[in-house]
């Protein structure tokens, strides 16, 4: 492969799951602003677009942009504000069933190709305690969290049931994005 691949993102998250299929690229964060309209799914695309043209203005390669949204009837959950929020984001998911949602953007800036998607994974969370969710505020995870949770971590302890992607849930759909690679001719076996 001669051109290289960008992440169009500083998540710690997202940095890790792209090395699991290839230690093959770098890190630059967009500095993009995460507002968009429309749908959820229009919202999540329009990110990630968003984030691969920015970076695409400092950077040429195959460039990936990637947003993450959590929907629970209808509503958006994204990143809690404070630690209040947090926990009223966390009572509307106790004993429910919700959308994780991330549109995903390839840029193959050399030709301006591109190939776009978006993941969709649901997760049920059982019945949490008021206990439950003080306990895993405490523990911060939920900061810089869309939902104000995070799977890979102690929120494990919460999902009851899971369909889909679940790296998705994490930020990132694995088998996806290797799937838009390959459409644009990246072979990452």
């Amino acid at each position: 492969m001669s051109e290289k691949i960008i992440l169009a993102s500083g998540s710690p998250r997202r940095i890790e799951l792209l090395s699991r299929i290839t230690p093959d690229f770098i890190s630059i964060p967009s500095d993009v602003k995460e507002k968009a309209s429309g749908t959820p799914e229009e919202q999540v695309l329009t990110l990630a677009h968003n984030k691969a043209h920015n970076v695409a203005r400092q950077e040429e390669g195959i460039i990936i942009g990637a947003d993450t949204l959590v929907v629970l009837d209808g509503d958006i959950l994204g990143k809690p504000l404070s630690r209040a929020e947090a926990r009223k984001m966390l009572k509307r998911l106790s004993n429910h069933e919700h959308v994780v949602l991330t549109g995903l953007y390839v840029l193959k800036t050399e030709s301006g190709e591109h190939k776009e998607t978006v993941e969709k994974t649901t997760v049920r969370f059982r019945t949490l305690s008021n206990e439950e969710i003080e306990a895993y505020l405490k523990t911060g995870e939920y900061v810089d969290k869309a939902g104000a949770y995070a799977i890979q971590g102690r929120a494990a302890l919460f999902v009851a049931e899971i369909i889909g992607d679940y790296f998705n849930v994490i930020g990132l759909p694995l088998c996806r994005l290797a799937l838009l690679l390959k459409e644009i001719g990246v072979e990452l076996s």
